[in-house]
């Protein structure tokens, strides 16, 4: 075959274009193995820190097995090794039967589990345009015409590589370089970018202790079901998943909760409705009070009351409390003792007040607001980012986890037409995990089935998608979490 003008620029423009690194390997090896006719295939990029090649994709028409990724030396003793130090194109005949001026010998342990037979190789070195090696590329078995091969008619079907197969891959590998370059350059800012959301949402979640692991089992809840909904043509027959949809449900997950970083600590910091710390001072204050009693000779029952009254105190940071426990409260507050220095200490201040006071839950209504800016927050932390054109969904989408179907949901009130439907599940995931996660000391966690029961009810209130609700429910996804 031979390339021409037009054949080459088609192939450039089209290797160049593609970013995913494993489909740009794909494509480069279907496309090579096309025009020469071969059987399988293997790509190795050569890692110029560890002088070694890295097996990063193959293929075979005639066997499949297990892909795994491999490392080894830039040296002699093996045919893509001695191609990456030598910097010369490889025609052998049967790998099998090899010349004794070679210095490698094949290794047949591929051949042997698979029961293939490998014959003949056209091994090259990709170099960029400064002569630099970046990959080698064999193209392995051309082959008379397009049919299996096997033990029986590999002698038969297979062809050795000629003069033309070397001129033609040897003509491709700046093009090839070129897109190795941008596939490898784009796919390690990918991973750099998924390590640095993993470990951002980890740094957040250590503000916030009681909701450790939450982002995780939010995504793996969110993957999971999207992943089912992909695969039902008849509950959801125009909702389908790729590897893009993927990495931005991905990446939203995983930061969806990142506005709490607007959100003080202090608030995260509580297990009960005092401050870190506020509880300890009320406990000195009591034991002072108590002790500026007795030598003021006041009544035994005195001390009692504020043994009593400490008692309410420590039970009503963790629990809803009813107007008795608001009436001792008040007494607290109203208390005022004459300390050793004959200064009047209050025994309750009145923000210790007013946070112990807190009918239902730990927090104030300051508080739940400012936790709930978390998700505007999230939106304007992420807005701010650069995002390519196809992620430039993902600070809406991370940020409507509270959104409701019926309108009624934060940041931004969204009806149901408007939600994207990624927000939609992720509110299911959410949901879920606040129904069954590790509570806080006044909460209680529900078993799956209850936590079902929840979800269904919130539906029913417009609060979740009912359709994504039943699916989750009645194909018992919940119960794998």
């Amino acid at each position: 075959m031979k390339i021409t003008g037009e054949s080459f620029l088609e192939l450039a423009y089209t290797l160049v274009r593609i970013r995913d690194l494993d489909v740009l390997l794909e494509t480069i090896l279907k496309r090579i193995r096309g025009m020469l006719g071969a059987d399988a295939g293997s790509i190795f990029i050569y890692d110029d820190e560890k002088d070694e090649l890295i097996f990063k994709y193959t293929q075979n028409d005639s066997v499949q097995l297990p892909f795994k990724e491999f490392s080894i030396p830039a040296n002699e003793e093996s045919i893509a090794g001695y191609v990456a130090k030598t910097g010369s194109t490889l025609r052998l005949k049967d790998v099998y039967h090899l010349e004794d001026e070679y210095p490698f010998g094949f290794n047949v342990s591929f051949d042997k589990m698979s029961g293939y037979r490998t014959k003949s190789v056209l091994a090259f070195p990709i170099t960029d345009l400064n002569d630099q090696l970046t990959g080698v590329l064999q193209i392995i078995n051309k082959k008379r015409y397009e049919v299996p091969l096997t033990l029986e008619n590999v002698n038969r079907i297979v062809l050795p590589f000629n003069d033309n197969d070397e001129m033609v891959a040897e003509s491709l590998t700046g093009v090839i370089s070129l897109a190795l370059e941008n596939g490898v350059l784009y796919d390690n800012l990918e991973k750099m970018n998924e390590s640095f959301i993993t470990e951002l949402s980890k740094a957040l979640e250590n503000r916030e202790p009681f909701s450790m692991g939450h982002v995780n089992r939010v995504t793996a809840i969110c993957e999971t079901l999207a992943s089912e909904m992909h695969r039902d043509l008849d509950d959801f027959p125009d909702f389908f998943m790729n590897r893009l949809k993927d990495k931005i449900l991905r990446y939203s997950c995983r930061l969806h909760d990142i506005g709490k970083l607007f959100v003080p600590e202090k608030i995260f910091a509580k297990s009960g409705k005092l401050y870190p710390g506020m509880t300890e001072n009320i406990e000195n204050r009591f034991r002072l009070a108590k002790a500026c009693a007795r030598l003021g000779g006041r009544p035994k029952v005195l001390t009692d009351e504020l043994d009593r009254l400490l008692a309410v105190i420590k039970d009503a940071n963790i629990s809803d409390i009813d107007d008795k426990i608001a009436e001792d409260l008040a007494k607290c507050v109203g208390y005022i003792f004459e300390d050793s220095d004959g200064e009047d200490v209050k025994l309750l201040s009145e923000e210790e007040y007013a946070l112990l006071s807190i009918r239902e839950g730990i927090y104030t209504e300051d508080e739940l607001k400012s936790l709930r800016f978390h998700a505007l927050g999230t939106y304007e932390f992420l807005r701010n980012i650069p995002w390519t054109a196809e992620l430039r969904d993902v600070p809406v989408i991370a940020a409507s986890h509270h959104e409701k179907p019926d309108g009624t949901g934060y940041p931004f009130g969204t009806t149901d037409a408007d939600l994207h439907i990624f927000s939609k599940i992720m509110a299911v995931a959410e949901g879920y995990d606040h129904y069954t996660a590790d509570p806080r000391p006044c909460g209680q966690s529900m078993m799956p089935e209850e936590a079902a029961k929840a979800l269904r009810k919130d539906a029913e209130s417009g609060a979740l998608d009912k359709k994504i609700v039943n699916f989750f429910i009645n194909k018992e996804i919940y119960k794998r979490f």
